[in-house]
């Protein structure tokens, strides 16, 4: 099923940890219309912009599954709100300068150590625009805003 031109319901539901641990990684209606809200607001025009592929490493997440991969309680992958992605062949720091140049209309993007890019778009009401940069100190993932 596309959400949009260039986004599937797979791509943006896989899951290793699903996989590995026999698990369904299933949304429902409101967590599907807000991937697909995703896909059409952040994702396709970002696409366009790069002009290649961009590779979803972790979209929607059941509770369980974002628990069992370390993820925050509430976190907007349960709610289909949010991407972790890569480009190939574009730093993951150039993708994320580029989402806040294009001033998508994101409700985060996260700068994930330098390594993917978090982002997202909520349904609830206007977008927060907050610009974070993750990092690890003493063992934890710690958040710094960003202007």
């Amino acid at each position: 099923m596309n959400l949009s031109p260039h986004f599937t319901l797979g791509e943006m539901t896989v899951s290793q940890e699903a996989a590995r641990s026999g698990l369904k990684n299933e949304p429902g209606l409101q967590q599907v219309e807000a991937l697909t809200a995703l896909c059409v607001n952040v994702l396709e025009p970002l696409r366009a912009r790069v002009r290649r592929p961009i590779v979803v490493t972790s979209g929607y997440r059941s509770i369980t599954i974002n628990r069992r991969v370390g993820g925050t309680q509430g976190s907007q992958h349960t709610r289909g709100e949010a991407a972790d992605i890569i480009v190939p062949g574009i730093d993951p720091a150039d993708v994320f300068a580029l989402i806040r140049a294009m001033k998508l209309p994101f409700d985060q993007v996260i700068d994930e150590f330098g390594a993917w890019v978090h982002v997202s778009h909520s349904l609830r009401g206007p977008q927060r625009g907050n610009v974070l940069m993750a990092y690890r100190q003493g063992g934890k993932t710690h958040y710094r805003a960003l202007s």
